[in-house]
């Protein structure tokens, strides 16, 4: 009897113990700011950029010859961010086709870069800002694609691989 009852009591120490550290992390969790990875269909706030900002951001990208070159069937996504009290919070972003500006659809590729590049577009220096960025890990790029997949599908655009690190 006092066997069973010392097996019992080691059950519910360990079960409140588990409790315990469940509402622990319940407590921690629910104040941490949910951060972008990917397409993990969570709901993000993403702070807009200026209509300035979305101005430049078009007219370099409009006037860019690398948009002629994206295939037919892809798309590009430009994400941009900011530091706001030491945490990364996510600006407006642009889908870009061999069309221009996309409404939809699902980028292949995903150009991250600080926001603060932008006042540096000027519609003919982009791939010296984007090689800026790069340089100062301001600028990065993600897909979910295979390689193999991505370099046939964007193989018209290999010569600007210099330009934008890929």
């Amino acid at each position: 009897m006092i066997k069973i009852k010392k097996i019992f009591n080691k059950k519910v120490i360990i079960l409140l113990g588990i409790i315990l550290l469940i509402v622990l992390c319940f407590f921690i969790i629910k104040d941490k700011k949910i951060e972008i990875s990917g397409n993990v269909g969570a709901q993000i706030q993403i702070n807009p950029l200026s209509n300035e900002q979305i101005k430049i951001v078009g007219q370099t990208i409009l006037s860019s010859e690398f948009i002629k070159d994206l295939p037919n069937n892809g798309a590009i996504a430009l994400q941009f961010y900011d530091f706001v009290d030491g945490q990364r919070v996510w600006q407006s972003g642009f889908l870009i086709g061999k069309e221009g500006f996309l409404s939809e659809g699902t980028p292949d590729i995903i150009l991250i870069m600080h926001s603060k590049y932008i006042s540096q577009l000027d519609g003919t220096n982009l791939c010296d800002v984007v090689k800026s960025a790069q340089a100062n890990n301001d600028m990065w790029m993600e897909t979910e694609e295979n390689e193999a997949k991505l370099l046939l599908r964007y193989s018209g655009m290999l010569k600007y691989r210099d330009c934008f690190g890929f």
